[in-house]
């Protein structure tokens, strides 16, 4: 598993050179993605348990978590379309 996840960091990484992406944004990325996996798994486990409240706090934590991990990649976006906008 490791040998095929490093297979698609290394393409992203590729691809993050070739388009003159901020490496830090290729980092927060998966970061976030694993976050996301990690918290999934959190939650099927506290559904399959009969915790169905502890399931939506975590659900809650973790989209206030990715949000304000990608704010910088947001404001980035934002600054690039206000460039193009006349």
């Amino acid at each position: 598993m490791t040998d095929k996840l490093t297979g698609i960091i290394n393409l992203l990484q590729s691809i993050s050179n070739k388009a003159s992406i901020n490496s830090e944004f290729l980092g927060l990325l998966i970061k976030i993605t694993g976050i996301a996996f990690l918290s999934e798994f959190a939650i099927s486990i506290c559904k399959d348990s009969g915790e169905a409240a502890i399931a939506s706090k975590i659900e809650i934590g973790t989209k206030i978590i990715i949000i304000s991990m990608s704010i910088p990649i947001i404001s980035s976006l934002l600054e690039i379309i206000l460039k193009v906008l006349p």
